[in-house]
């Protein structure tokens, strides 16, 4: 092993300061021809002679040089090295050969940003790092219940026997996340994010405010003024900016709170909160009792968080928990900080970690069409490289020289794919946010150095890929070529790899825009659904009530006395808004039309019905809770009767239930009953069954779900239900002659007037429900119209390099066929059949993947109308992709025999 690491430092030595190395062993060179000068200068000799006999013995200083970098292992360096001047002729290149420069270098460029992009966001995922000073020693302390293997998220008691005894952690501290409804003077304005935290956490995070103070030590006692720090988009957005901010009186959950301090910009500690008030925990000692809480601290110097974990452990074993199965104890866990909203193992980690792999391998088949293309070009150059190599240069030269000119050509696409990436990266994180909320705030829309190192190292695998191995196929056998007479008899010929590359590039090339048609057609439904009413005058809003600000109280008991409280304040605000000028009706359900509904698997009498979907063991249908005036309040009529007061299992169903489900029988009168619902566990065999329920109505289809052949989700059903059955609610207020997106804050303040822990949560009209979800699918739809585009042209550039090289290295065949009197279009047939056969295969087997794909998934039925659209796609991407062999076609049928017979071509 120590012989290892010696020959390994010998290379890197040789490698790094070889100059140095090189010099003094010319100098030890010239000593020992010096010194056996002076021993010949005393045998008699004269100096000039002597000199001139001491040179002859010692032999060439270079080949002694030679045989130095051969015994530290630097041949092979020697081999492929390149200089300035092949990354100058790298530059000419550019410029000689646009069409490689814009297809390969776009391509490449893609390839990068992608590569990149896709890196930075895993790695701010799974290894996130938190502004902070020393943020890696900030830590999560996590209880989770042997028993059941789940954490606990109510550990109050807990808390209060860690946080005074624990050494390996200091400043431990605890929060809870909610939303709380900010009224700042008369104005209402959306709910913000907010985090009763302990007063530490700004010791902790080291940052102090820009106006004000934080939270400090006593603003957490009980009885002490209700206070609040504010973060720096709210401060710009509800107080708009005002300097004078500190001490405003504001109501939060209609308690009166004043202003102490605004937080930097960027600042969201603990996740992406926008406010901040002091953690008040109150008496509760008992286990498992409690609002849900996190833990926090910073490692002590010194510690890690194994340590720190054993710690805790002793410290919470002797406090019980009841479990299912009696009194258990808790495990601790003490991660990263930034881990606690990712709840992954190490192998799902590592799943995705492992999604960079798919990204190197699509720069791998990028970079191998552009190798195709740089083949094509290096084939051009033929008479160049065997005349470089018949005055002596290497084939390692040959091949540093090409793999010079790729990494050119890769340095320039890798500084357009970067500055794209730091682009996409923040477009990427506004969609991301705009569809599934705000990313805490130690996500950035900056490249880290690691991003740029990736970046690099893509950037050696394409130009390794596009430059070494075309320079490697084109330079083997020169010396075979040097002694061929005949131009045409000789030459690199394209290889089993080469028809790998076309074959793959033009499948993807198939599969792309499928995969484009496919998402577009899930846009266009969204942006057509039919809700069956007039949503663009309904606002709605979700309405709950602050449990967790009303009381910590967790018993079944409180938990029954909030919901009766919810139901009585609900029915409050529904008599108050009855009273409001433009509004015409109001209406309650578990969700509304446009929102995601889960799917359920029903089972029906034996009344008659459709045939079961393959996918799945019984019918697949949406189901939601509505009030039982919800129909009439949308203006939605009912065929058959609709809910009456009292009556709990009856259903109303829509149209598509009645085609898909019943197969177009009668459905009053028929009954359903469910067998699975989306989330829970799989029903065991012996299950008792659920209880039936009997179809009273039918109703137009209401947008429950797009319509979709490959799920049936879209047939549905609903159910009545009481105001106190559900919590949370979605309201829907028709508004008449006003503009419903304007109502927000009058529903804020009417719902504040009910009751101050009655919140309303994002108010928006029913027709733009769905916006959020269209804008995010656009995002990718946009994103897979470009790698389609780029697959296209890579494929049509590889196919035209593969015909171009075809009528290249065969234009005197073709000049001697035609002066012995062939058929021009037979001819060219003829010879080009083996890139016509890769084209073909290529499209084969992308249509094959595509059918093997949708029938597995079974994203569409095998019928004759789709055997025949599939057919005539493929006919289509076939045309297309020979449009790429139109112009070798025409210059092969232009071939003059007495030009090709010269020899010239």
């Amino acid at each position: 092993m120590s012989g290892l690491l010696a020959r390994l430092r010998s290379l890197w030595g040789g490698i790094r300061r070889r100059g140095n190395v090189e010099a003094g062993m010319a100098e030890e060179f010239q000593n020992h021809i010096e010194l056996r000068a002076a021993d010949l200068v005393r045998s008699g000799m004269s100096p000039r002679t002597a000199a001139r006999q001491a040179r002859l013995e010692f032999g060439s200083a270079e080949q002694h040089l030679h045989y130095g970098r051969r015994a530290r292992g630097l041949q092979h360096v020697d081999r492929i090295r390149f200089s300035l001047l092949d990354l100058k002729l790298g530059l000419r290149m550019l410029v000689r050969y646009p069409g490689i420069t814009l297809v390969g270098g776009f391509a490449m460029a893609f390839a990068i940003w992608l590569g990149a992009t896709t890196f930075e966001f895993i790695d701010q995922v799974v290894s996130p790092k938190l502004p902070l000073r020393d943020g890696d020693r900030v830590v999560a302390v996590e209880l989770w219940n042997r028993e059941t293997s789940q954490r606990e998220p109510r550990i109050t008691s807990e808390f209060s026997h860690i946080a005074p005894a624990i050494q390996s952690v200091h400043g431990l501290g605890a929060y809870r996340e909610r939303r709380v409804a900010l009224q700042v003077g008369n104005a209402f304005g959306e709910s913000i994010d907010v985090a009763d935290i302990s007063p530490v956490a700004f010791e902790l995070a080291q940052r102090g405010p820009i106006l004000g103070r934080p939270l400090a030590a006593g603003d957490d006692a009980p009885g002490a003024p209700a206070v609040m720090v504010i973060g720096h988009d709210t401060w710009l957005t509800r107080f708009g900016g005002d300097s004078s901010v500190i001490g405003r009186v504001v109501q939060v959950d209609g308690v009166t709170t004043t202003v102490i301090g605004v937080m930097p910009d960027a600042f969201g500690f603990p996740n992406a909160q926008q406010g901040w008030l002091p953690l008040r925990l109150g008496t509760v000692v008992e286990p498992g009792a409690g609002p849900p809480l996190t833990l926090f601290g910073r490692l002590a110097p010194g510690v890690t968080r194994e340590e720190a974990q054993e710690e805790v452990g002793r410290i919470v074993a002797p406090i019980p928990r009841v479990g299912p199965r009696g009194v258990t104890t808790l495990q601790a866990r003490v991660i990263p900080f930034a881990r606690v909203s990712l709840d992954i193992d190490f192998a799902q980690l590592m799943a995705i970690r492992a999604i960079n792999v798919g990204f190197i391998l699509l720069l791998v088949l990028i970079c191998g069409n552009v190798a195709l293309l740089m083949f094509a070009r290096a084939a051009t150059r033929e008479n160049e490289i065997v005349v470089r190599t018949a005055l002596g240069a290497g084939r390692g030269r040959i091949i540093g020289q090409f793999f010079a000119e790729a990494l050119v050509l890769g340095a320039l696409a890798s500084t357009i794919g970067l500055v794209a990436a730091g682009a996409g990266l923040r477009i990427w994180m506004q969609v991301f946010e705009q569809s599934e909320g705000t990313l805490p705030f130690w996500f950035t829309p900056r490249l880290s150095p690691a991003t740029y190192l990736y970046a690099g190292l893509l950037t050696l695998i394409g130009a390794a890929v596009s430059g070494i191995l075309p320079a490697m196929k084109v330079t083997r056998a020169l010396g075979q070529r040097l002694r061929e007479t005949a131009a045409a008899t000789g030459g690199p010929r394209l290889g089993g790899v080469w028809t790998v590359v076309i074959v793959a590039q033009v499948a993807v090339t198939v599969v792309f825009p499928v995969a484009l048609y496919y998402m577009q057609r899930e846009v266009v439904g969204l942006l057509s659904l039919d809700v069956g009413f007039i949503d663009r005058e309904f606002m709605t809003a979700r309405l709950y009530y602050d449990q967790a600000g009303a009381t910590t109280d967790t018993t079944p008991a409180a938990v029954a006395q909030r919901a009766v409280k919810f139901a009585a304040a609900r029915q409050r605000l529904t008599v108050l808004l009855a009273t409001e000028p433009h509004v015409t009706g109001v209406t309650f359900a578990e969700r509304m039309p446009r929102m995601y509904h889960p799917y359920r698997l029903i089972e029906v009498d034996e009344g008659g019905s459709a045939p079961l979907h393959p996918q799945w063991p019984d019918y697949r249908v949406s189901s939601v809770n509505v009030d039982r005036g919800f129909f009439d309040v949308l203006g939605v009529p009912v065929a058959g009767r609709g809910f009456r007061t009292g009556e709990t299992q009856v259903a109303i169903v829509n149209e598509s239930f009645v085609r898909v489900v019943l197969g177009g029988r009668q459905p009053i009168g028929r009954r359903l009953r469910y067998t699975y619902f989306e989330g829970d566990p799989a029903p065991e065999p012996g299950d008792a069954p659920g209880p039936w329920f009997e179809i009273v109505g039918v109703v137009r289809d209401m947008g429950l779900a797009v319509p979709s052949t490959a799920d049936p989700k879209y047939a549905g059903v609903y159910h009545p239900v009481d105001a106190g059955a559900l919590h949370p609610v979605h309201l829907a207020v028709h508004v008449q002659g006003s503009d419903p997106a304007a109502f927000g804050n009058r529903l804020r303040a009417l719902a504040d007037q009910v009751d101050p822990l009655l919140r309303v949560d994002r108010p928006m009209v029913i027709a733009g429900l769905a916006d959020r979800n269209i804008r995010f699918l656009m995002f990718w739809l946009y994103l897979m119209g470009v790698v389609s585009t780029i697959a296209l042209v890579l494929s049509m550039a590889g196919i035209y390099a593969v015909m171009s090289f075809t009528v290249a290295r065969r234009t005197r065949e073709i000049g001697l066929r035609l002066a012995l009197g062939a058929q021009r279009a037979p001819l060219v047939l003829t010879i080009l059949r083996r890139p016509l056969r890769q084209v073909g295969l290529g499209i084969l087997l992308g249509t094959a993947f595509l059918i093997i794909s949708s029938l597995a998934n079974n994203a569409m039925m095998v019928t004759a109308p789709w055997v025949l659209k599939v057919g005539l796609y493929a006919l289509g991407m076939l045309g297309v992709c020979l449009l790429a062999c139109v112009l070798p076609t025409r210059r092969a049928l232009k071939v003059e025999p007495t030009d090709a017979l010269r020899g010239d071509a």
